[in-house]
Parts: C-alpha cells; sequence; structure tokens
C-alpha cells in the first residue's frame, strides 16, 4: 500500500515536471514572436486580441508561480537548507495535493498555450526575440560593430527600436506637460507590461 503510494507520488511529480517543462518552452517559443505582434496590433485588431490572450497566459503562468511560493510560505516549516523553501515549484512538486492542483492548472494552460500558438501561425509573424535582443541589434548595426553583418534585403518595417524611441520622447514631452498641471508638480507614472518590452528601457 505504501509503496503504490508511494509510485503514485512519484508518477504524479515526474508528470508535474514534464509539464513546467512544456509550459516554459511554449512560452518562450510565443515570446518571440511578441515583438512583432506588438508591432502589428496598433493597426489590426486580431492580432491585438492575440497578444491579448498571450499576455493573459503569462499572467496565468506568473499566479501558477505565486501559488507554490504562497503554499511553501504557508507551510512555514522550512529551514534555509530546505532547497524546497527555494524553489517554490520544486516544493510544490514534493506535496502530492499541490502538485495535484498545480499540475491541473499547468495542463489547461499548456492547452491554452497549444490554441495560441496554433493561431499565431495565421499571422505569420517574424521571429523578432526579444525587444532587448533586438534593439541591441539595431544598436550595434548604428555603431559600427563589425560583429554585425549587414544585409542587403530585410524588412525595415521589422526594425521597432526607431519605433520605440520616438514614442518615447512623445511620451515624454506628454509627462512633463501634464506635470506642469499637478500640485507641487509630483505625479507618479506606473509602467506596466510582460516581461521583454522594455519597460526599464523606458523608465
Amino acid at each position: 500500500m505504501l509503496a503504490q503510494l508511494a509510485a503514485d507520488g512519484v508518477r504524479t511529480m515526474l508528470g508535474v515536471s514534464r509539464e513546467i517543462d512544456k509550459m516554459a518552452d511554449k512560452l518562450r517559443d510565443l515570446k518571440n514572436f511578441l515583438a512583432d505582434a506588438d508591432r502589428r496590433n496598433i493597426t489590426d485588431e486580431t492580432v491585438q486580441e492575440w497578444v491579448g490572450q498571450l499576455k493573459r497566459a503569462m499572467y496565468e503562468a506568473t499566479d501558477i508561480l505565486d501559488l507554490c511560493q504562497l503554499k511553501a510560505m504557508e507551510r512555514g516549516s522550512c529551514t534555509t537548507l530546505d532547497a524546497g523553501c527555494f524553489n517554490p515549484l520544486l516544493f510544490c512538486m514534493r506535496n502530492p495535493s499541490h502538485a495535484h492542483e498545480i499540475g491541473t492548472r499547468i495542463k489547461k494552460l499548456n492547452k491554452r498555450l497549444d490554441y495560441i500558438k496554433e493561431r499565431s501561425a495565421a499571422f505569420n509573424f517574424v521571429n523578432l526575440g526579444s525587444y532587448k535582443d533586438h534593439n541591441n541589434n539595431v544598436h550595434g548595426f548604428r555603431h559600427g560593430n563589425p560583429s554585425q553583418e549587414t544585409v542587403g534585403d530585410f524588412d525595415r518595417s521589422a526594425i521597432v527600436g526607431d519605433k520605440i524611441e520616438e514614442d518615447t520622447r512623445a511620451l515624454a514631452a506628454q509627462i512633463m506637460q501634464t506635470g506642469k498641471d499637478v500640485n507641487n508638480g509630483i505625479m507618479v507614472v506606473a509602467i506596466v507590461g510582460v516581461g521583454g518590452i522594455g519597460k526599464t528601457t523606458l523608465a
């Protein structure tokens, strides 16, 4: 009986671990198209809807991690030498009831990601990678970085660096103008968004 329970627990943990790996791979692949999708969603409502679906899925993944962190904190009996305290997902997988709950949510999320990925094929997204990596490539090209090779035929509309800089200057000017009407000249502006879209650069 105990052996069977132990075997079931191991299978559950291994199943959750595989689902986590799938989720990470799918999110990484989809994020590679996010820069191109965000570039196009301003005028394309269908793409905008797709971006919204992807971002909500990313928020769900964050919620799952937060839930694991909460479960670990609620236990309250972890020691500093306990690896599970440093890795919330590891803690959840070591607890069968938590592993089942988390595993169920991740499986549902993976199905959503499969659907989102299927929809992305219809948009013919360009793999621009993250904003940070793409902007670094543009920056190196501008400054004559010898490691950056030039290409004779490329899609200039795929370069998002210039547009981001223009929008940043326009936003800064708008904030400065609005700030003049605020009492004491103090205004707090929140910058929110998924990882890799340039929040730190904008700040």
